[in-house]
């Protein structure tokens, strides 16, 4: 048997026997998906609370980091630095719903900064093919950005736009796996 037939059968063998992971895994992802979008403020202050912690546990990396330091200007910035992580990170998790709003407005701000940029480098990169398309989706998340901006005010939606975000995202990737283990599946077969 040649090189190029072993190959070609190994190929077949992982696409034979791959998809299926892809497949399990896209209708896992699509399940959670389905969830937080039907729990959108449980999503939302679980990853808020899981953001917290990383910021606690950050700050005190940062600080333990800051007793190797033997000068003490260089230290403060670490020290101040540890600081706003721990505090931060106490916040959240102290003040979930809070934090959740919090980090709902800063998802919105970057939103619409995003757009604006894409907005500006369209516009700027005058000899790049598709730049309208730039444009015009920097233009869309700009408006969907302001709109969802307007709506912070209403304590629903602030806590639930960024579980809803989450949702959805895992939702799409969740399909897209499944996808792209059928393909796997059709090469498999055609080979």
């Amino acid at each position: 048997m040649s090189d190029m037939q072993q190959n070609q059968m190994t190929g077949q063998t992982l696409l034979s026997k791959g998809w299926k992971w892809f497949a399990i895994v896209g209708v896992l992802i699509a399940i959670a998906g389905l969830i937080a979008i039907n729990l959108p403020v449980m999503t939302g202050v679980t990853i808020t609370t899981i953001i917290g912690g990383i910021f606690l546990f950050s700050g005190l990396v940062q600080a333990y980091h800051t007793f190797s330091i033997p000068a003490w200007k260089d230290k403060l910035w670490y020290v101040l630095s540890a600081v706003l992580y721990i505090v931060g990170g106490l916040f959240i998790l102290f003040k979930p719903l809070a934090g959740l709003v919090t980090m709902t407005m800063l998802m919105v701000v970057v939103m619409m900064f995003n757009g604006a940029t894409r907005m500006i480098f369209g516009f700027r990169s005058t000899a790049l093919p598709g730049r309208n398309w730039i444009i015009l989706s920097g233009l869309i998340s700009l408006i969907i950005g302001g709109y969802f901006f307007s709506l912070l005010g209403d304590p629903a939606f602030s806590m639930s736009l960024l579980g809803i975000f989450v949702g959805v995202s895992l939702l799409i990737e969740g399909v897209s796996f499944i996808f792209l283990g059928l393909q796997m599946r059709k090469a498999a077969n055609s080979l």
